[in-house]
């Protein structure tokens, strides 16, 4: 049975090997640092494979506009039974917001997540083709082009904002070949789904774990030209790097950051946001030219960069905030900037 959008099968699990649980570990180690990993189970109870498989099968045959409502619905009824979660959201957006912030922010930031979750799961049966279908407006791919004709790797980095798994389809269709880290799932199956759902658009998976070979392969990556891209806005609590928010400080990890400055590669923002019309914005920054000096401490150069990427990107977590699906507390002190 086909789809709206020409359809294509469900993506298949597989049984894993077993994962070990990342850990904190410094970039001057030749590692990276894992330790935003340590919230993840606090806002993914249902983060399984077969729920991910059944929200796609349901994407398959419901029309859009439903599997929307579907996960709306959802998604508030789980902020309703869970207080201290939805606590959570609020306290995050305090840190962004330039205002007092209400319950129905909440609200409003997990019914937005919910249609997101529903539009993944209705493109999960569905092409690339149509997945950039959905995306109306790019803004900043000059750069990115750039990078790409002079055979240079580049990292991408966003947060938990909007749509971000979409920018992978969209960059597929420009022939850049592009691998998104990622930490293991709580179910190691989900890990092995996603990565499958990801390789329809031509984009790959690359899984880091605490070891140094992960600082190895993303390396590699690197100098091969490849885009690789991370989520940066997650809370590393043994950082000694904090960035400045509007409201306070974020501890944030530095070694994909590392791995960037040392191979001389471009770093962009970017972010994939909803529109009113229900069709996505894909924004990237200019690049920023990262370098460690020729003399100097590396820490204050990292800690420099750092802030740089997060003076790109809270602006737009600002101007989006509703559609910034942090559920893990920001909390941690590390060293000022």
């Amino acid at each position: 049975m086909t789809t709206t959008c020409e359809g294509e099968n469900q993506v298949p699990t597989k049984k894993p090997g077993p994962f070990r649980k990342p850990q904190e570990n410094s970039c001057e180690t030749g590692r990276l640092d894992t330790s935003a990993t340590r919230g993840a189970a606090f806002s993914r109870p249902l983060y399984r494979s077969r729920w991910f498989a059944l929200g796609v099968l349901a994407g398959r045959f419901l029309p859009r506009r439903v599997v929307r409502g579907i996960g709306a619905g959802s998604a508030l009824a789980f902020a309703f039974f869970r207080r201290a979660h939805a606590a959570v959201v609020a306290r995050n957006l305090r840190r962004i917001l330039d205002r007092p912030v209400r319950a129905a922010d909440s609200r409003k930031v997990y019914g937005n997540f919910g249609k997101a979750i529903g539009d993944y799961f209705y493109l999960g049966s569905r092409s690339a083709a149509c997945a950039r279908g959905l995306i109306e407006e790019r803004i900043g791919y000059e750069g990115l082009a750039s990078a790409h004709r002079q055979r240079k790797g580049a990292l991408l980095l966003t947060g938990h904002l909007g749509l971000f798994e979409l920018g992978g389809a969209l960059l597929s269709s420009f022939g850049f070949s592009t691998v998104i880290l990622t930490f293991p799932e709580p179910d190691p199956n989900l890990s092995l789904w996603r990565s499958a759902y990801r390789r329809r658009w031509g984009v790959e998976t690359l899984e880091i774990g605490e070891d140094a070979f992960s600082f190895l392969a993303v390396r590699k990556e690197l100098s091969q030209g490849k885009f690789v891209a991370a989520l940066v806005d997650r809370p590393s609590p043994t950082s000694r790097v904090a960035v400045r928010l509007p409201q306070g400080r974020l501890p944030v990890s530095t070694g994909i950051l590392y791995l960037a400055m040392l191979e001389e590669v471009p770093v962009f923002v970017v972010t994939v946001t909803e529109k009113p019309n229900r069709r996505y914005r894909v924004w990237c920054s200019p690049p920023l030219s990262l370098f460690f000096p020729g003399q100097g401490i590396k820490e204050k150069a990292l800690a420099a960069a750092s802030q740089q990427v997060f003076d790109l990107l809270v602006p737009e977590i600002k101007a989006h905030w509703s559609q910034w699906y942090q559920f893990v507390p920001l909390e941690a002190a590390g060293t000022p900037v």
